[in-house]
């Protein structure tokens, strides 16, 4: 009898862990969700903030943050829009002498991080969906202002994650 029932109950203890799981992306489906709908769908946002007047929730996504979503909520908390913004549209948009704040509102919240050097800042890599396996790269001066930003190009087993 044991024997049986073991089976089944992993079969059923992973459908109910899948089940339970945020899903990775906004759909068609999102534009006109109550604000507890896309969270129970994508999970709890990494940032809020508000941008024209709407409020941005953004949602990082990827082992290496190869996606993020920025979702726009109205008054009514339901969703009017969303866009994935790891773009090179958006990274061109990067230039020395921004914040670290105003990175964060044009592209989101890097998921690779590390400090350089004689605490002479820190660099914040950005993987991204591209067929060429770049990555954008925003180099922060110690005060967290841009001190420079540029395209690096990937390889080894690193590249084999992008867009996955």
């Amino acid at each position: 009898m044991f024997r049986r029932l073991f089976p089944t109950t992993i079969v059923l203890c992973v459908v109910a862990t899948v089940s339970a799981c945020a899903g990775y992306a906004p759909s068609a489906d999102t534009v006109g969700q109550r604000r507890e709908e896309l969270i129970q769908q994508l999970g709890q946002p990494e940032r809020e903030t508000v941008f024209d007047g709407k409020k941005k929730l953004q949602f990082p996504r990827g082992p290496g943050g190869s996606h993020t979503y920025f979702v726009y909520l109205n008054d009514e908390d339901r969703v009017v829009d969303w866009e994935q913004v790891l773009t090179e549209a958006r990274f061109n948009q990067i230039l020395p002498g921004m914040t670290n704040d105003q990175v964060i509102d044009l592209i989101g919240i890097s998921r690779i991080t590390h400090g350089l050097a004689r605490e002479r800042g820190y660099v914040w890599h950005y993987r991204y969906w591209n067929t060429g396996c770049s990555s954008f790269v925003v180099e922060f001066a110690s005060d967290d202002v841009v001190r420079s930003a540029s395209y690096r190009i990937r390889g080894g087993r690193q590249c084999k994650y992008v867009g996955q």
